[in-house]
């Protein structure tokens, strides 16, 4: 078992000795599972899309955009969601870099019931920070924070690890991406 041990952690350590700092050209695509604190019963499904593209050597530029719904027997809840951004990134190394973010966006609500159809939304300006390693070429692992400022309702923050799991203020989602660099 040690043996196994020793190749396993021998094959990781020589693959991140041959990985480049993450990209920030690249498309990514997913499944997104979200639910929020004050709407319990509703198991919101969908997708999300995100890209960046590199301006120079230290700026990027960001989008994304998350549609997802649920159905409760004649009740029907939708989001989509919205956001755009730059940022700036700093190397730190050869594998791992750490960026800082100016974002604005929009979240909307649609909610439909027998008695007729509810809509609503709100935007925000935000900041965030990242830092991203990889572990290996193809293998990618990081963490951010998010501080949003809403014209409606209050601030909130957002936990961001991995590409799996975002835990906002009163809302969580766990997305799974497939990414193309370029």
């Amino acid at each position: 078992m040690k043996h196994y041990m020793g190749l396993i952690l021998g094959s990781l350590l020589s693959a991140s000795a041959m990985a480049d700092t993450p990209s920030y050209n690249f498309v990514q695509a997913g499944y997104v599972n979200a639910d929020y604190a004050d709407l319990q019963p509703f198991d919101l499904i969908g997708f999300e899309v995100q890209a960046s593209a590199e301006l120079t050597e230290a700026l990027f530029t960001t989008g994304r955009f998350r549609m997802v719904d649920d159905t409760l027997s004649a009740y029907k809840l939708e989001e989509t969601n919205w956001q755009i951004g730059i940022g700036y990134q700093m190397p730190y190394g050869k594998d791992t870099v750490f960026d800082v973010r100016v974002n604005y966006g929009d979240i909307a609500f649609d909610y439909t019931e027998p008695e007729g159809k509810f809509d609503d939304s709100a935007s925000h300006y935000s900041v965030s920070s990242h830092a991203r390693h990889m572990l290996t070429e193809n293998m990618e692992v990081y963490a951010g924070l998010e501080w949003q400022f809403w014209k409606k309702g209050s601030d909130q923050k957002a936990y961001r690890l991995g590409s799996m799991y975002v835990k906002y203020s009163d809302s969580s989602a766990y997305t799974l991406f497939a990414r193309y660099n370029f």
